[in-house]
């Protein structure tokens, strides 16, 4: 059994590449990288891609697209776009073909193509491109703010994540979906929905990746 991760080398990708390694479910986890990065299991091949020019064949059954950016990065609205629009839509296109047995995509909790928030409307438009592609399986993940250390330092982010380790005990009830959650959690999930084999197109709030990734 094969898997391939896009955007292996961020939050949630950096987790679900060590949980993929270590799970017995997967012969071989391919990950696409615009540079290489240490590996230490031959269970793990590195393919260098130019995602602006996605021309690839998709050989894995389990597909997994983990990337994300934030504005102060990308610095303008067009390459945030190109990031966490395009290469999830341009790999749900790859992926309609007979291998491919489902394909797992992280979008926001809030994700709303009407909304008047620009990131929530572009989780949303991508949300809606990717579920209606011709894939068996179709999952997209949406979960509240995550929790884990990054590389880059997010300010804004660090504030969230200390409010919502304090007083996460807040929400219960349907306000349980806004806690946040650790990427592990996230990444177990994943795996989770592998080993289930869920069938159709599917949207999984962040309670509901709690409870599975728990």
């Amino acid at each position: 059994m094969k898997a391939l991760i896009i955007g292996a080398s961020g939050l949630i990708g950096s987790h679900l590449l060590s949980v993929l390694e270590q799970s017995y479910f997967f012969d071989e986890v391919e990950i696409w990288l615009r540079k290489p990065i240490p590996v230490l299991s031959s269970k793990i091949k590195i393919k260098i891609v130019d995602f602006e020019n996605l021309n690839e064949c998709i050989d894995a059954q389990y597909v997994y697209c983990c990337v994300g950016s934030t504005i102060k990065k990308a610095k303008t609205w067009e390459t945030y776009y190109k990031i966490d629009y395009d290469i999830p839509v341009k790999i749900a296109h790859l992926c309609q073909q007979p291998e491919v047995k489902q394909y797992i995509v992280i979008s926001s909790l809030g994700a709303n193509k009407l909304s008047s928030n620009k990131y929530l409307k572009m989780k949303g438009e991508m949300e809606e491109v990717v579920l209606n592609n011709d894939i068996p399986c179709v999952i997209v993940l949406r979960p509240s703010l995550l929790l884990g250390n990054r590389d880059e330092s997010r300010t804004g982010e660090k504030l969230g994540k200390f409010f919502m380790q304090l007083l996460g005990f807040l929400f219960v009830g349907k306000m349980k979906r806004y806690r946040g959650i650790e990427a592990l959690t996230v990444a177990n999930a994943m795996l989770h929905l592998a080993k289930e084999n869920p069938c159709g197109k599917l949207i999984y709030e962040s309670d509901a990746i709690q409870k599975m990734g728990s």
